[in-house]
Formats: C-alpha cells, sequence, structure tokens
C-alpha cells in the first residue's frame, strides 16, 4: 500500500503545478490586447519583430491567424481584422505566453508586427522567437495578390 502512494506523488505534484502556473498566469495576464510598444529591457523571455508583404493587410492578418489556429494548446483572447492576442501555452506545463499580431499599410506594401513574450519566468529558451520565425516563414511561402495600400 505505501509502494502505491509514492507512485501518485510525482502526478499530484505535476497536477498541483499545472494548477499553480494556471493561477499565477491569469494574474500576469496583459492589463489590455493592445499591441506592446516594445520588450522589456534585458528581456530574455520576449521577442518582437516586424516585416513587410506585398498583400493586402486584411489577406496578410488572415494568413497569420490560420497559422495562429493550426497550432496546438492556442487560445484568441481578442480579433479584429487588423490586430490580434492569441495565449499559447507550452507543452508539458502549460506556460501562457502571449502572441500580439497587428497589420496595416505603408505608401504601396503591408506591414505585420509580431510580439511574443511569455507571462512568467525571466526565460524562454528561445520559444518566442521560434514561434515568431515559425509564422513569419509561413508568411514568407504564401504568394499574396499584389494590393495598393
Amino acid at each position: 500500500m505505501i509502494q502505491r502512494r509514492w507512485v501518485l506523488l510525482p502526478i499530484a505534484i505535476w497536477i498541483s503545478c499545472l494548477f499553480l502556473i494556471q493561477i499565477l498566469g491569469g494574474f500576469a495576464a496583459p492589463e489590455s490586447s493592445k499591441m506592446p510598444s516594445q520588450c522589456p529591457e534585458d528581456s530574455r523571455n520576449c521577442a518582437q519583430t516586424m516585416m513587410v508583404f506585398e498583400g493586402s493587410p486584411e489577406a496578410v492578418h488572415s494568413a497569420a491567424m490560420d497559422w495562429i489556429q493550426s497550432q496546438s494548446r492556442v487560445s484568441t483572447v481578442e480579433e479584429t481584422e487588423s490586430t490580434s492576442h492569441t495565449v499559447f501555452r507550452t507543452k508539458w506545463m502549460m506556460f501562457p505566453d502571449d502572441f500580439f499580431l497587428e497589420s496595416d499599410c505603408t505608401a504601396n506594401q503591408t506591414w505585420i508586427q509580431v510580439h511574443s513574450e511569455s507571462r512568467l519566468g525571466i526565460g524562454d529558451m528561445g520559444v518566442n522567437q521560434n514561434r515568431i520565425d515559425d509564422l513569419l516563414n509561413h508568411l514568407e511561402a504564401i504568394e499574396f495578390e499584389v494590393s495598393n495600400c
């Protein structure tokens, strides 16, 4: 009987950690779904970049959202025609990472700004930058119809 209890202990600890992460993640949620202006100074758990495409802002944003929805453990907090705020959760411990998109026009091109940031911890082992790179590689592979903004 004592042996059986020890088998359940790691599972109980894991479930307790998941519960605690979800509670702390809720407290650390951003106050709004507005795109952050930049990553915090000396941050090791945040990545932000901007890229230019030839398609319309709506087409670029829609393609980005299609990629986001194809990923696992994702929930959309807020979405408009040109902005979105989604939350990715890591695989084993379900840490929440906020992912912001914003797209608009310049004179004759569309830009998309992407911001990915972990809510908890001081480092992310490159997960946020990899997520942004995967999205941008996906968008670069799409041939958007040329659109004048």
